[in-house]
């Protein structure tokens, strides 16, 4: 078993999952990427802390992402979940209320999120895979199921989302 899928499993436990955000908030990096990342022999890219209200609950959940670049100011994160054959549950509550926050570099920021459609997600979804080749593996694994989400963060203040 690769190190890569120990990580993995540790963190869709609970505890493992709030040691990860624990440490992103805290200490700005995640262990469980930072080993995966090591393990697929990709770079390290410092994740973020995501929260969302629950579509269902209206309680506030929070995950760590990793995020890419959307230029001009605004970022990029994958609804992936390994090219399981539905999204994710925090990308199910960015559709309903696109209204979210985002820990990043150690701040909380107000954010604005849009699924990137057509032309822009192609783009993203270029740029995205060329940095991290794993998210055409799970494209692969959720074809006939679904396609991939490709959200596009932008803060409600209008500044700028740097990477």
């Amino acid at each position: 078993m690769k190190l890569s899928q120990i990580a993995v499993r540790f963190a869709v436990t609970p505890l493992g999952a709030a040691l990860d955000r624990f440490s992103v908030r805290w200490i700005g990096h995640s262990p469980v990427s930072w080993i995966f990342a090591r393990s697929e022999g990709v770079d390290y890219n410092p994740p973020l802390l995501l929260t969302t209200h629950g579509r269902k609950s209206g309680r506030d959940r929070t995950v760590v992402l990793p995020y890419f670049s959307a230029g001009k100011g605004r970022i990029a994160i994958v609804g992936s979940r390994g090219g399981m054959p539905t999204d994710p549950q925090w990308a199910r509550n960015l559709r309903a209320d696109p209204t979210a926050s985002v820990f990043l570099r150690r701040q909380s920021i107000a954010v604005e999120a849009k699924v990137a459609a057509g032309n822009e997600r192609e783009l993203l979804w270029s740029s995205i895979t060329t940095r991290s080749p794993v998210y055409l593996t799970y494209q692969k694994r959720a074809a006939g199921h679904r396609e991939i989400p490709v959200f596009v963060l932008t803060a409600r203040d209008g500044s700028s989302l740097r990477m």
